[in-house]
């Protein structure tokens, strides 16, 4: 009998998630993979020397939470980039990811941007964020936060391991205020 690796299972996995989908569900493969267990992460120390790379590149000061709760409880990728006028900063379940099944989070800041939102939430220092929760259409987007700093759109979307609209809301706004209160690289 073979045993059931989870390189076997991943396509397995998004096959079934995608069923959900489809049958109305709103889950997604990654979830469906790890089994939906949720751990805390050292966002820096994931990210590693694509923090420094995409500040280098930059004029646009680079702020992060210090932790995130992910719904995913296996190894954590990152990368990023940087130009003159942005940066961006990615957390995946897989190297290299290039689809949303490996997603768990991403992280930008654009001089002169603008929010994409219109719901509003109280953020540190008296800032206002501009949040869109959970949504699920043909495949699930993750919830995201929006805010303006110092002439700077700043942008988190992540799986976060919570469940629950108003939780979530919740975690995405202490990443934003942890972000916000951080020292930028």
């Amino acid at each position: 009998m073979r045993r059931l690796t989870a390189a076997r299972f991943a396509p397995l996995a998004a096959l079934a998630a995608g069923a959900l989908v489809a049958a109305g569900a709103c889950v997604d493969s990654t979830q469906a993979r790890s089994g939906g267990a949720a751990r805390e992460v050292d966002v820096r120390a994931a990210l590693g020397a694509h923090v420094a790379r995409a500040a280098a590149r930059s004029e646009v000061p680079v702020r992060l939470p210090a932790r995130l709760l992910l719904d995913y409880d296996g190894p954590v990728y990152g990368s990023g980039t940087g130009s003159r006028r942005s940066w961006t900063l990615s957390l995946a379940g897989a190297p290299r990811c290039g689809a949303n099944a490996c997603f768990l989070a991403f992280f930008s800041g654009e001089r002169g941007g603008r929010p994409a939102f219109t719901r509003r939430v109280a953020l540190a220092r008296g800032l206002t964020g501009f949040y869109k929760p959970l949504s699920c259409g043909a495949s699930c987007s993750p919830p995201q936060i929006q805010w303006l700093q110092g002439g700077v759109l700043y942008d988190i979307q992540a799986k976060v391991g919570v469940a629950g609209a108003a939780r979530q809301r919740g975690a995405l706004v202490a990443a934003a205020n942890e972000a916000i209160a951080a020292q930028p690289s």
